[in-house]
């Protein structure tokens, strides 16, 4: 019974020391929020996915989640153009003499993979259409390691042509896919079109403020380029083309909007443009 006050003490010293010790509280959400960067670093897309969706439901800090929620929709937007281009490779593919031999594999690589960039895209158009009342005419910033760029994906070459790739092969001209497709829209997003090249350079620097203006028309060019697949070439899907075509439409109802309170002509002329698509009125060139 003597040594119980002892005991109490000792509990208590060691948690006074424990406390001193663990140092400031990090903000709810900002190990995930590295987590993420980290996983987009390693090219690991689903488990950024996962890590941003976690960020932005827990993170207090309003400029965190707005940072997780913009970096979301590139990944996202990135992600089903990816598969779409999988899934388009797969659809030429199937038409070729090469690919008699293993046409049930062809033709189920296909359908899961326009499944799934049909899934991403509508998920990215949300969160875009969630995003849109809130944009004004502050800067979006993010910071993150610029994807390893290649320009090509061979691999797709070879299942254009009707050729079954090992697992492996698939996985990484999968991944490559990701890589450059999400090299293309942040270079789009920070301003720099589609020159990848200024868009590394510029990511390279550290922090990136991008135009709200620019953000809704870049996004709504991949949004109608990833879209095609639901064209008479593709899916002929009538409705689903529809829905992307009246959220572009949308997109750059807001941007215009930021426009009429800060005039740019081009970037009148690219919103224009993105609109003309959308209603079938002119064909993307050059991309």
């Amino acid at each position: 019974m003597k040594a119980r006050p002892l005991a109490i003490l000792t509990t208590i010293l060691y948690v006074l020391l424990a406390a001193c010790s663990s140092g400031p509280t990090a903000p709810p959400g900002t190990q995930r929020f590295l987590d993420a960067k980290n996983n987009l670093k390693a090219s690991d897309f689903k488990a950024a996915l996962t890590n941003l969706d976690t960020t932005i439901k827990t993170a207090t800090d309003p400029a965190m989640k707005e940072e997780a929620y913009v970096i979301r929709v590139a990944v996202l937007t990135a992600m089903a153009e990816a598969d779409r281009q999988m899934g388009e490779a797969y659809q030429i593919g199937s038409k070729q003499p090469a690919a008699n031999g293993h046409m049930g594999a062809y033709l189920k690589n296909r359908s899961d993979y326009y499944n799934t960039a049909h899934s991403l895209l509508m998920n990215a158009m949300q969160g875009v259409m969630d995003q849109r009342s809130k944009l004004g005419d502050k800067p979006l910033t993010i910071e993150l390691t610029f994807p390893g760029f290649t320009g090509s994906n061979p691999t797709l070459e070879h299942l254009k042509e009707g050729q079954l790739l090992s697992e492996g092969d698939q996985v990484q001209a999968e991944l490559q896919a990701d890589r450059n497709a999400l090299a293309k829209v942040l270079t789009a997003i920070a301003g720099a079109k589609d020159d990848v090249n200024k868009g590394q350079e510029i990511y390279g620097k550290g922090k990136v403020e991008i135009d709200p203006r620019v953000y809704l028309i870049a996004l709504s060019d991949s949004f109608l380029t990833t879209g095609a697949m639901f064209g008479s070439h593709g899916l002929n899907e009538v409705d689903h083309l529809a829905t992307v075509s009246q959220v572009v439409k949308g997109n750059i109802e807001a941007a215009e909007k930021l426009l009429s309170a800060k005039p740019d002509k081009d970037l009148e002329a690219q919103a224009k443009l993105q609109l003309d698509r959308s209603q079938g009125k002119t064909e993307k060139r050059g991309k």
